[in-house]
């Protein structure tokens, strides 16, 4: 876009398709291009220098991901957000990307999404993710509140459990929060953690889970440095492996088994663009079960949303996982034949 002295925008941002505001810090219009004059029936006079919340309704999901990315300033898509303001003559259902410039100013692209129902877009996610936190957080409060009160008469033994309890309830609760502000698992929040305490927290949830059903082992290489990841996605990607795995070993009331292994992937480098240029060393970790295996024609598609092998099973959880690994710069395979299931991590390794 151009500047804020409000010229008209000249070269390719004359000839896109796709409307293209530029919002000041104070969420003001600072410049539109033609299709944004097309869009909004406003002609460019009109534009400039409205504050933004008098060319669409106040209560715009727009305002919602500005607010999103004044705290966080990474580049934000929106597909199938309506899109409505006083001078439209009905309101348009837009994809929407968001982009933080210099001076804390934000460009702002919106182009028309196919005809399809918004209730499926982030309308829709926008309204679920309110229930959700509204709905979800709640109850969590109040079971870490019972749990805290059992702590002060627990039994020897149980106080481990109770803290199993309270720090799930902690996790799910900000992976609500995160949902409910659009936060999805491929924009994680980088920080040093360990991976073996992760692996650590989901087998000790696990093993409450799934009682004496199944035994979990680790083969963990102690070597292995702390990396650069976002531990509650992690830890998410992780439990949702292991408890397919579990499930899958215990089916049919067998004694089941989990192998939790972790290396360094020998001979292997990977490129991570979220740690910078050039190629680092990688970790492996692999879960194994000996459970009957997956089928040879389901394999190719597990990752795949709404692919699932288990009965009332909604296809969800692997591809939360492969949503997750990508957006660490890692990879995930699987290897299965009856009595060994094995999910293959490889993950880039950084100095933290």
């Amino acid at each position: 876009m151009s500047t804020l002295t409000g010229e008209r925008p000249s070269g390719l941002a004359d000839l896109s398709p796709i409307a293209l505001l530029h919002i000041d810090q104070r969420r003001r219009v600072a410049n539109v291009n033609p299709a944004a004059e097309d869009l909004f029936k406003l002609s460019r006079r009109a534009l400039v220098g409205r504050p933004l919340s008098e060319v669409v309704f106040h209560d715009s999901i727009l305002f919602e991901l500005i607010d999103r990315a004044e705290r966080d300033p990474a580049e934000i898509t929106a597909p199938s957000t309506p899109v409505s303001g006083p001078s439209m003559q009905m309101r348009t259902i837009c994809d929407v990307r968001l982009r933080t410039v210099e001076g804390g100013n934000f460009i702002l692209a919106l182009s028309e999404a196919p005809s399809r129902d918004s209730g499926e877009g982030v309308a829709g996610a926008a309204g679920f993710g309110r229930i959700l936190g509204h709905e979800v957080k709640n109850p969590l409060a109040g079971i870490i509140g019972a749990a805290q009160l059992l702590e002060r008469q627990a039994h020897p033994g149980q106080s481990e459990l109770l803290d199993i309890i309270k720090d799930e309830a902690r996790r799910i609760e900000r992976l609500v929060n995160r949902l409910s502000a659009f936060e999805l698992f491929s924009a994680p929040r980088m920080q040093s953690c360990n991976v073996h305490a992760l692996l650590d927290k989901v087998i000790a949830s696990e093993r409450a889970a799934m009682g004496a059903r199944v035994e979990y082992r680790r083969d963990f290489d102690p070597s292995l440095p702390d990396m650069m990841c976002d531990p509650d996605h992690l830890q998410q990607a992780f439990q949702n492996i292991v408890r397919n795995a579990a499930e899958a070993a215990s089916e049919g009331g067998r004694k089941g088994e989990v192998v939790l292994r972790t290396a360094y992937a020998a001979g292997l480098a990977m490129r991570q663009a979220r740690l910078g240029s050039g190629l680092r060393r990688a970790m492996l970790i692999s879960i194994e079960d000996n459970g009957q295996g997956i089928p040879r024609e389901h394999q190719a598609t597990i990752f795949d949303v709404f692919q699932s092998t288990k009965s009332g099973g909604r296809g969800l959880g692997l591809s939360i996982v492969s949503e997750v690994i990508n957006a660490h710069g890692g990879q995930i395979r699987v290897d299965s034949q009856p009595g060994a299931t094995r999910f293959t991590i490889l993950l880039p390794l950084s100095e933290a």
